[in-house]
């Protein structure tokens, strides 16, 4: 079973990397500081996504959602970097 504080941690992460990586699009900001948070942020919700895959259990909708949520996210922010 993941640890549940190793998860929380992650998700955090994914989170502040996401707000950066917006706040960075929302300043003009296309370059490589851009690129590496963006990059970061995909490699911790795959991280995230593969801990909970070990998990025996059912991912509540609400977790699953979110999940779901931050990868959304993450995909939009990635398109936009390859559009520009």
């Amino acid at each position: 079973m993941p640890d549940p504080a190793y998860l929380a941690h992650v998700s955090s992460a994914i989170q502040a990397a996401v707000r950066e990586a917006q706040d960075l699009v929302d300043g003009g900001e296309l370059g490589a500081p851009l690129v590496s948070i963006v990059r970061h942020a995909r490699e911790l919700h795959d991280i995230l996504v593969d801990e909970l895959a070990l998990e025996s259990r059912r991912v509540d909708d609400y977790a699953g959602g979110t999940l779901v949520a931050m990868g959304e996210r993450l995909r939009l922010l990635e398109q936009y970097l390859s559009a520009h």
